[in-house]
Order: C-alpha cells, then sequence, then structure tokens
C-alpha cells in the first residue's frame, strides 16, 4: 500500500526489530566503571581489578493502547453494528476480517469458535532476547549476570515488579580471553509489551577478578514489533 488517506494498521508482528543500547546508556549505581574510549569506535564502560559494575538502562519501549475505527479514520464499513467502520465502541463491531491474523491459526482461535476479533488490536515490542556484549581481560572476571525487568506504575499504588528475564548468570561466560563475547540470553515466555507507565529495566553486573579488568560495551534488544 503505497498511499491511503486513512490510517493504515497491522495487526502480525514484524520480528526482526533490534536495538542497540551501548556502554553510554547504562549508569553503574555502584560507580566504578569508568567511560573509556578504547580506540576508534571502541567505547566501553571498565571495570579494573576487583572491581564490582551494577549497571543499569532503562530501555524505551514503544506501547500502543490501539485506537477505534472512525469514518474520519478508516474508509471500509465492514463487520459492522453501527453504520461505521469496524471495530468500534459498539458491541457486536469488529475490523472486516474479523480474523485473529493470518494462516494458520489454532482452530479453538477461528473466528467460528471463538467469535471475531473485536476492539482495537494493541501494539507495542514483544522481547524475545537480548546479547550481552563485553569481554574479561587477562584474568577472568569474577561475577557475570544480567536480568530484564518491567515495573508497572500506577497513581497512590505500590511498585509492581515482574521478571522478563530472571537475573541470573544466564549464559554469560567469565572466562578471560582478548576477544569480545556476545552471549544471547533468551526471554522465555516472550509477551506483547502494550500496557502504559510501564518500565523495562535492564540490569548487568560484572565485576573483573584480581588483576583482570571487564569492558561493557552494552546490549542489543531482538524483538517483535507491530506499532503500525
Amino acid at each position: 500500500m503505497g498511499y491511503t488517506e486513512g490510517m493504515w494498521t497491522q495487526a502480525i508482528a514484524n520480528p526482526d526489530l533490534q536495538i542497540f543500547f551501548g556502554a553510554e546508556s547504562f549508569q553503574d549505581s555502584s560507580a566504578n566503571a569508568v567511560l573509556t574510549s578504547n580506540g576508534s569506535g571502541d567505547l566501553s564502560l571498565n571495570l579494573a581489578s576487583t572491581k564490582a559494575g551494577t549497571f543499569f538502562a532503562t530501555l524505551p519501549i514503544l506501547a500502543r493502547t490501539g485506537v477505534y475505527a472512525t469514518t474520519a479514520l478508516a474508509q471500509e464499513q465492514f463487520g459492522t453494528a453501527a453504520a461505521q467502520p469496524g471495530p468500534s465502541s459498539v458491541a457486536n463491531t469488529s475490523g472486516p476480517l474479523a480474523m485473529p491474523g493470518r494462516p494458520p491459526i489454532a482452530g479453538a482461535s477461528m473466528a467460528t469458535v471463538a467469535g471475531p476479533v473485536t476492539g482495537p488490536a494493541k501494539k507495542g515490542i514483544q522481547i524475545d532476547s537480548i546479547d550481552v556484549i563485553y569481554k574479561a581481560l587477562t584474568v577472568d572476571a569474577s561475577t557475570a549476570s544480567v536480568g530484564l525487568t518491567q515495573t508497572a506504575f500506577a497513581d497512590n499504588v505500590a511498585l509492581a515488579v515482574s521478571n522478563i528475564i530472571a537475573k541470573g548468570t544466564n549464559g554469560l561466560v567469565k572466562t578471560a580471553r582478548a576477544g569480545v563475547r556476545v552471549i544471547n540470553v533468551a526471554v522465555t515466555s516472550p509477551v506483547m509489551l502494550t500496557t502504559g507507565d510501564n518500565e523495562v529495566i535492564c540490569e548487568v553486573d560484572l565485576t573483573a577478578g584480581s588483576g583482570g579488568t571487564v569492558q561493557f560495551y552494552g546490549v542489543v534488544v531482538k524483538a517483535h514489533y507491530n506499532f503500525n
């Protein structure tokens, strides 16, 4: 579709989003790391011998609640009991196909079984995995762990924190070598993040071994998205 005077939207998520969060995006709450240019194109948070770094970054999640169709936004007049495009806030209205997505569709999700899809499609990001980028030099690192959390904020309500990736070793390697490590950590049960007033925080903990150093470069978020 090259052009439309209405609003184009998608239900199926694209699977190929990658967002790089470099060393400058992270804060070390331990105040032990030094943001250092190790050379042209080589920027990292560096930890000296035995120093521990607790690195935090908030990942910007683009979440949308979805919007109802109106005659100003949608030109099609299908699937509606309201004399306007669906889906709308009126009961028994849906989009043109009333279907949950493209085939193959699970039998239990077919419109003939589960009923038509109603209401606006929610929009957001589904984090599938993250790449943690770092290296230990000369001496093995003492500790290496990573976690990913989601914090829900509501007025005058206690913070609700849930794990996307429970903090732990999660496959991070402490062995020293000259080359950088790019370790992929998968989300066990990825879900689309669409709720507003939610913060996603990545925490990476690294400790340099005695006589060694650690360089932390950042993380790459790999995700599905359906913003449109």
